[in-house]
């Protein structure tokens, strides 16, 4: 059989006040064409699904639209789980109706994990959820941490009767699964933590008796262990920290005997980088639409730099004074020395821009040379 395992779309996502909707849509539609390229037997999505639990309507419409094209158009089954970033109930709402044309859906935690046949092949699907959730669905009191608690809903399906070994099994799961320890997982700054207090990682031993575990929630593509153990990341670049990363679904042939991962690439929009150098050096580069992160090598600020740059790279996402974050002493040298030779508006406008990582604009400015006039008018009185 063969499933494309994809996880993490992040419908309406908005980076650095830059909605990602448009970029989404793109990617979007190269995952329709490689389930149709490579005539795969079923979608397998492993959680956050949307951004936010309340996502605004245009998410929605285009998430409705891609589904209908892949259920409807290619009549292709599609596996979905909530994730962390997912409302549960939304994620369960249409899955009764939706069930007609093999989209499942499941959103809510329930006392027996759900199993959907499918051909050769038995499909589990864990909806994320805390310990606490998976202590009271199972009436276990004894649970403590989210890895005792997927420990105890895996120990309900492979003693169940209907866990056939003969068959092929499939999980899909959203959540930390480490091989040894943490520190073998890339992590990104756009993953929000799971929880407060408590470890958050589970043991991948703990999926010993599944064919294929289909992962979510970690946006860079890497196996577990060994490729029967995966998250595929998410299929855009959503913060600085990914922007090394290389973006894939992954096509999964599985039968009883073996398990071939093939990574399909996703070619996005626009890339995600991160732009190095001096000011002057950058200014001379080739305009670019990439989403950028700037990281200026100067000693000094740079009067108006952000807007100044946005010349040749109109999508930064944020600008970095590296040497002057690492070197203390030469920010303060850099510092002084400007200082005396900047007005107090300009020293306002840098401020600004440095910390919200947007220019000022007229009106503002308007605003700071009336405070400046008021505070002079003061002084002379």
């Amino acid at each position: 059989m063969r499933f494309l395992h994809t996880a993490d779309w992040h419908i309406g996502k908005i980076v650095h006040e830059q909605s990602m909707l448009a970029d989404q849509a793109y990617i979007l539609e190269q995952l329709i064409e490689q389930v149709e390229e490579y005539e795969v037997d079923a979608v397998l999505m492993a959680g956050d699904l949307y951004d936010r639990s309340l996502p605004p309507k245009e998410a929605v419409s285009l998430v409705n639209q891609t589904l209908s094209r892949l259920i409807n158009e290619l009549e292709v089954p599609v596996f979905i789980i909530a994730g962390n970033h997912d409302s549960n109930e939304r994620i369960e709402y249409l899955s009764g109706v939706a069930e007609a044309k093999q989209l499942y859906m499941e959103g809510t935690l329930k006392a027996h994990t759900r199993k959907v046949s499918l051909k050769e092949a038995d499909i589990y699907m864990m909806p994320y959820a805390d310990h606490v959730l998976i202590r009271q669905a199972l009436d276990q009191p004894e649970i403590r941490t989210i890895e005792e608690a997927v420990a105890a809903q895996v120990e309900q399906i492979t003693s169940s009767d209907e866990f056939d070994r003969s068959r092929i099994n499939m999980v899909m799961f959203h959540g930390y699964v480490i091989s040894g320890s943490r520190t073998s997982l890339v992590e990104s700054d756009s993953e929000r933590p799971l929880s407060i207090g408590t470890a958050e990682w589970i043991d991948q031993s703990i999926f010993d008796a599944f064919d294929y575990v289909a992962l979510g929630h970690l946006h860079k593509g890497q196996k577990v262990g060994s490729n029967r153990i995966r998250y595929s990341g998410s299929p855009l670049k959503y913060s600085k920290s990914e922007a090394t990363h290389q973006k894939k679904s992954f096509i999964i042939d599985i039968d009883r005997d073996s398990l071939e991962v093939t990574p399909v690439p996703l070619i996005p929009k626009r890339d995600m980088r991160i732009v190095r150098g001096a000011f002057d050096e950058l200014m001379q580069q080739d305009w670019s639409d990439d989403y950028i992160f700037i990281e200026l090598t100067d000693d000094m600020f740079i009067q108006d730099a952000m807007s100044r740059l946005r010349g040749q790279f109109p999508q930064i996402l944020g600008l970095e004074y590296v040497n002057l974050r690492v070197d203390q002493s030469t920010y303060q040298t850099a510092c002084s020395q400007d200082l005396k030779r900047q007005s107090i508006e300009s020293l306002f406008s840098d401020f600004f821009e440095q910390y919200t990582e947007h220019t000022l604009d007229e009106p503002r400015r308007e605003v700071v040379r009336e405070i400046v006039r008021l505070v002079e008018q003061e002084e002379t009185v």
